[in-house]
């Protein structure tokens, strides 16, 4: 694996973290798509989608720092950042952008297909304030100081929403809605609805690695695009 303009410590360290953002975003996907009840499931899957996200999305401004000073940002550059999702989410697509207009098709059509899903903004920013507030913000609340921020059920329920206008899920919950007894038409729509919410964040990552795979993000972020890809995740 070729690790370029890092000395040997900060190489271990760049895959320790490609390790970690792997295993979290794989785990908060998996649960995603196999949860029986979203009551249960959300703040496991929030709180690892929300770390695991942002490790993505700094890794990604990092290497692309790397490849165009040659040096790897500061901590304190990287703190400055905070959990600011949104703020880092339009930052990646604007490095990415530009780094792919010499690119393949493909690699392009995959920067565009994430910009223009309507599930991903909601996603992103659901998981920006659970990962900055949201994740105590019942307990906030307990102790008199609620957050301005919307809930994390508030927060999920936007997600739905975007997903319930796609077109498949929303004739799964059509189907569904039609006979309330059916429990099987109830569990394709659930099903049909986490999955296209799992999909969304699948691509942000997808598309990541394999821009990195295609040298947008230099020769070390080609290494980090064959390391950190879905498909390399392996048996969990």
């Amino acid at each position: 694996m070729a690790i370029v303009n890092l000395d040997r410590q900060q190489g271990f360290a760049l895959i320790a973290e490609m390790t970690s953002m792997r295993n979290l975003l794989a785990y908060g996907i998996r649960v995603l798509r196999a949860g029986a009840f979203i009551e249960t499931t959300r703040d496991p899957i929030m709180t690892m989608l929300s770390i695991g996200v942002e490790k993505l999305y700094k890794l990604t401004l990092g290497l692309a720092a790397l490849d165009h000073d040659h040096k790897w940002p500061s901590a304190a550059e990287m703190k400055a950042w905070g959990h600011r999702l949104v703020a880092m989410h339009e930052a990646v697509l604007t490095e990415l952008r530009s780094r792919t207009v010499d690119k393949s098709l493909y690699v392009c059509e995959l920067v565009a297909e994430v910009e223009a899903d309507p599930v991903v903004p909601p996603l992103v920013e659901a998981l920006d304030t659970f990962g900055r507030m949201g994740r105590f913000y019942y307990l906030d609340q307990l102790g008199g100081c609620p957050q301005p921020w919307v809930s994390p059920d508030a927060a999920w329920q936007q997600i739905q929403s975007a997903a319930l206008a796609d077109p498949a899920v929303a004739a799964t919950y059509s189907d569904a809605t039609a006979d309330i007894g059916n429990n099987e038409a109830w569990n394709r729509f659930i099903g049909a609805l986490n999955e296209r919410i799992a999909t969304a964040i699948e691509q942000v990552w997808i598309m990541i690695a394999v821009c990195g795979r295609n040298h947008a993000l230099g020769e070390t972020g080609r290494a980090f695009g064959f390391e950190v890809h879905p498909d390399a995740v392996g048996r969990q």
